[in-house]
């Protein structure tokens, strides 16, 4: 089966807002179960899932690990890098699975990027420009 979403509109503060390709996930924590539902942009141009420190923090996500830096369209930021478990899907077809995070320590404002690195290996990922629409098949 294929998930299929629609890009979701984005705000972007002092730009216009645009539709991206962003999917609904839930973020699970480990260690305590908390979990919440969220929008993540799936980034083919960034390496590792990216989260900000406050998401960090409330999932009580491991940053007892060296700090790094990171380097993306904004420049370098100090990052660590951990792991945290999503949950993608709607009914029947759901998948939870871990992926790994670099966490942001910079106080940077952006949403949840869902990168290659432990995400696109696990589906066959479709972008439909035109159509303003993102599909998701499980691999084998």
């Amino acid at each position: 089966m294929t998930l299929t979403y629609k890009y979701k509109t984005i705000e972007r503060p002092e730009l216009p807002d645009i539709k991206a390709p962003s999917i609904p996930i839930r973020i699970i924590a480990e260690s305590n179960g908390t979990s919440f539902d969220t929008l993540a942009l799936i980034d083919s141009g960034a390496d590792v899932s990216a989260i900000t420190k406050d998401i960090a923090e409330i999932l009580n996500l491991n940053l007892n690990v060296p700090e790094t830096t990171s380097i993306g369209i904004g420049g370098k930021v100090r990052s660590k890098e951990t792991t945290m478990n999503i949950r993608v899907g709607h009914g029947s077809e759901t998948y939870t699975f871990r992926v790994p995070v670099m966490v942001i320590l910079d106080h940077i404002d952006f949403n949840i990027l869902l990168g290659r690195k432990g995400f696109f290996d696990k589906f066959k990922i479709e972008f439909d420009q035109d159509k303003q629409k993102v599909s998701l098949k499980r691999n084998s």
